[in-house]
């Protein structure tokens, strides 16, 4: 599996880790549950923006969700 497709992953564990529902994650970095749920289970790529405003949300650096 290609490292990039890894970052779903760690923000979903991130998120448990802080205590955080899928819906709320999503509704604070403004996009839907079920697209989150698409980048947690690596469906989908996500970088940018999004990617800051995640790592911001779940208070880690950028680099801890893609390295």
């Amino acid at each position: 599996m290609p490292r990039s497709a890894l970052t779903g992953s760690r923000i979903r564990e991130r998120r448990t880790l802080e205590g955080l529902k899928q819906a709320d994650l999503a509704r604070k970095v403004g996009i839907s549950p079920a697209y989150l749920n698409l980048i947690e289970h690596n469906r989908r790529r996500i970088g940018g923006k999004l990617l800051v405003d995640l790592a911001r949300e779940l208070k880690v650096e950028v680099a801890a969700l893609t390295e």
